[in-house]
């Protein structure tokens, strides 16, 4: 995953996306794109309640006032009674304290320096709603975060699909370098993770987070990363 600069003008887009999203539901995808001196918001949600961007933006220059961008207009064209249809989708975790990004870009080595493009719009998992991919996205990040220890791997990659949500959770896996075999490692997940109880339990955790913190803190430890399951990881 690329790092982003809260600081930067791609921080601001994304952190502004994110703080929108706060006022819909886990169901909502809210896209914002920086064109110069308007901040162009699209995005599709169920609600069908109207919400006003425009005290949003206002309260949002308050609370950031130091941001990289210090005024904009917004031109809202959240499409409402909607629900976002998303393909399912690979996500990549690393065996670092922050699973989601590399160690090179942990340690500053492929972080992306010089000018900032014209246009820059809000990217994933910035603007998403848990249920939007966001909570498969974290929830990856955590089970990754057990079983590099004993896979041995350089990175996991993880796609979720799911017809309802818990009742058919079905997963796909691919290890790089692992000492098992990605049959082993699917079948203990699905043993140990993929229940319907740790899913729940999981889900709480996650639903308490301000994801605000996610660009604002990006290299912070985060609640979900945890190995509560470690003990029942058996390797034979």
């Amino acid at each position: 995953m690329r790092y982003i600069d809260s600081k930067s003008k791609r921080g601001c887009v994304n952190l502004f996306a994110d703080y929108i999203l706060k006022k819909f539901d886990s169901e909502t995808i809210i896209e914002v794109s920086d064109c110069g001196p308007f901040f162009v918001v699209k995005g599709e949600t169920p609600l069908t309640e109207v919400v006003d961007l425009g005290p949003i933006k206002e309260q949002f220059l308050k609370d950031y006032p130091n941001a990289y961008i210090k005024t904009f207009n917004v031109i809202d064209l959240i499409t409402y009674n909607t629900k976002p249809k998303l393909d399912p989708t690979w996500f990549k975790y690393y065996d670092t304290e922050r699973p989601i990004y590399s160690r090179n870009t942990i340690d500053g080595q492929d972080r992306t320096f010089g000018y900032e493009q014209t246009i820059i719009t809000s990217e994933f998992p910035h603007g998403y709603g848990l249920d939007m991919g966001r909570f498969e996205f974290y929830f990856g990040e955590y089970v990754s975060n057990h079983i590099f220890n004993i896979t041995n791997a350089n990175s996991i990659e993880i796609r979720h699909t799911k017809d309802e949500f818990i009742e058919n959770f079905k997963l796909m896996l691919s290890l790089d370098k692992s000492l098992l075999s990605e049959d082993y490692v699917f079948d203990l997940l699905l043993d140990v993770f993929y229940t319907q109880e740790n899913i729940k339990e999981i889900r709480e955790i996650i639903n308490s987070y301000d994801i605000l913190e996610d660009l604002l803190n990006p290299l912070e430890s985060k609640p979900w990363i945890i190995k509560n399951r470690i003990e029942d990881i058996v390797v034979f």
